[in-house]
């Protein structure tokens, strides 16, 4: 295209969107299957005697196949049942549509006919019934690894694997603690299973938005859940305030829907710090990964605070701080002094609000 003066004008610049946190999560889990299920045919094939990469390979497209299933195919469709109903169902529904896939190629190839159909048919066949006994445990033991993975969180996880916490680990977290608010009324007034069914889809609201921030849960207390980040990824683009507001808006979103299957619908107070934890390993019949230190006893003295001061999210100035930007996306409150237990010296903590802005709700 031609300018006034002659000069051909520049093209537009091209816009490239980023992958959005719930695309990447998929994307990493069809990885993760792809990656355990090479790892364990590998393995499988190193006891027989024989290592063929380019078979490897196939393993990981089994893999992809497995997490395509997965995540797309059941979704949430075993969450109701324990865990390891949960991962037998899963195996075995992967493992019936795999076989179906295979025998379908195995249709295609002009070299075979349906099983059943003569006494040379796939049944008779030594090595398709091997391949069907490699498949399903290749692909049973890689949807057990992704799914302990998943239990366990991905960095506890390679913890306990690479030997991470065997001694203790100094980091700067940040952490945010947010209780429900009434939940002792709640729970007397749904009874304990209906509270639980409660709780639990409550939890299931606030997938998106921790996925979207980033964040680690790191542990449920009853009604009270914990998440955590790295000091840099919890601060960059405010994402420790923001997953606040962002559960927030996705409970309000399906507020009706928690009013007519529960009566109720949940609403949350948090507390916000950062600065050194400790990680380490403890336990030695059962053993965890925890997070101690006096982040932790802060935490969760800003959350009592929240109540005290009847405020949504309170922030330690500390960790305010490190945040430039909060200012201009959310209105700050006046500084409240907080005595640190033990009382050796005194936080500032700050109300956050959010301000009056469209809620963006996917």
């Amino acid at each position: 295209m031609q300018c006034g003066g002659g000069l051909p004008s520049r093209p537009d610049p091209i816009i490239v969107e980023h992958i959005d946190a719930i695309t990447r999560h998929k994307l990493r889990k069809l990885l993760k299957y792809a990656l355990a299920t090479a790892t364990v045919g590998g393995v499988l094939m190193l006891v027989a005697g024989r290592m063929d990469f380019a078979v490897v390979g196939a393993w990981g497209l089994l893999g992809a196949w497995t997490g395509v299933l997965e995540e797309f195919l059941f979704g949430r469709r075993f969450r109701s049942l324990a865990i390891p109903l949960q991962m037998l169902g899963k195996a075995l529904a992967v493992n019936l549509l795999t076989i179906g896939m295979l025998l379908l190629a195995y249709k295609l190839d002009k070299g075979h006919e349906l099983p059943y159909s003569s006494e040379n048919g796939l049944l008779a066949s030594r090595s398709f019934y091997v391949l069907m006994v490699q498949v399903v445990l290749v692909t049973t033991a890689a949807i057990m690894l992704v799914q302990v993975e998943e239990y366990m969180g991905r960095r506890f996880f390679l913890g306990f694997f690479l030997g991470w916490y065997d001694k203790p680990r100094i980091r700067e977290r940040v952490v945010l603690a947010i209780d429900l608010v009434g939940s002792s009324a709640l729970n007397e007034r749904l009874g304990d299973l209906l509270y639980y069914r409660f709780l639990n889809t409550t939890h299931s609201l606030m997938t998106d938005a921790i996925l979207r921030h980033g964040a680690e849960i790191h542990k449920y207390v009853g009604d009270e859940v914990i998440f955590t980040w790295s000091m840099k990824g919890g601060t960059k683009d405010n994402h420790c305030i923001a997953l606040f507001f962002d559960i927030k808006d996705r409970i309000a979103a399906n507020k009706e829907e928690m009013m007519r299957n529960f009566g109720a619908s949940p609403e949350f107070r948090g507390g916000l710090h950062g600065g050194r934890v400790i990680t380490a390993q403890v336990g030695h019949i059962k053993r965890v990964i925890d997070l101690s230190g006096d982040v932790m006893n802060s935490t969760s003295r800003v959350q009592s605070l929240s109540k005290e001061q009847r405020e949504d999210l309170m922030i330690t100035g500390d960790l305010l701080g490190r945040m430039p930007t909060a200012r201009d996306q959310y209105t700050i409150g006046e500084p409240v002094a907080m005595r640190v237990k033990g009382g050796k010296r005194i936080l500032q903590v700050f109300a956050v609000r959010k301000k009056s802005v469209p809620a963006r709700i996917s």
